[in-house]
């Protein structure tokens, strides 16, 4: 069984690894649903901890946070820390 095959056993169409070593996780469903989720976590003695999960529910959602995450643009770091000092100081 190749990786598609599993993947689509497991009512998967498409997944995608977000952030650094497994991380975040955002998944693409048969039923259409497109889910974000961060990986558990294990904690000794408590056992695995879920993480976060957001789930988009159809098709018209998925596009509305994809037009949204298209419209912004990145930030630098070094001018947002320069725009606190100067707030800080003015404070």
């Amino acid at each position: 069984m190749n990786v598609n095959e599993r993947l689509i056993c497991k009512e998967i169409v498409s997944n995608e690894l977000l952030g650094g070593q497994f991380d975040r996780m955002a998944t693409y469903k048969t039923d259409g649903t497109l889910r974000i989720e961060q990986t558990p976590e294990f904690k000794p003695g408590t056992g695995w901890i879920p993480g976060q999960t957001v789930v988009l529910q159809n098709w018209e959602e998925i596009v509305r946070l994809r037009d949204f995450l298209n419209s912004l643009e990145p930030l630098s770091v070094e001018q947002d820390m320069e725009n606190i000092q100067r707030e800080s100081a003015i404070a």
